[in-house]
Formats: structure tokens, sequence, C-alpha cells
């Protein structure tokens, strides 16, 4: 598995489009990136740590993501 998070995100969302297809990959993406975001502002809000914990993780992961689904 890839170290870089946003080649393991990338390496995930090609899994998931080869297994459940195109759209099902993008509607897996869009949660893993509202997820991922919230997961920093709960942290930032003094919430739930993992945010904090695994923030350059999450930030790398949702830049990915927002470059796959580029708003509409």
């Amino acid at each position: 598995m890839a170290k870089d998070p946003e080649k393991r995100e990338r390496a995930r969302f090609d899994f998931m489009v080869d297994r459940d297809g195109e759209a099902a990959a993008r509607a897996f993406a869009q949660r893993c990136l509202n997820q991922y975001a919230a997961a920093i502002r709960e942290a930032d809000a003094g919430g739930n740590q993992y945010g904090d914990v695994y923030r350059a993780e999450l930030l790398a992961s949702i830049r990915f993501y927002e470059q796959l689904l580029p708003e509409q």
C-alpha cells in the first residue's frame, strides 16, 4: 500500500471503480471527503481528536478528492 496519502486514496478510488463502477466510486469519494473534513472541524472545535492526530493525511486525502470531484 502506498505511503503517500494521495496515492493511497487514488489506489482506493481505482479499486472502487474496478469493483463497483464509476458512479459508486464517486459517491464513496464524496462521503470520504465529507467525513475527513468533518473530522478536522470536530478536532478544531475541541471534540474528538482523530482529525488532529491524522490532520496531514486527512488534508492530503481531501486535496485528492477535491481535485477528483470538482464543484458542479
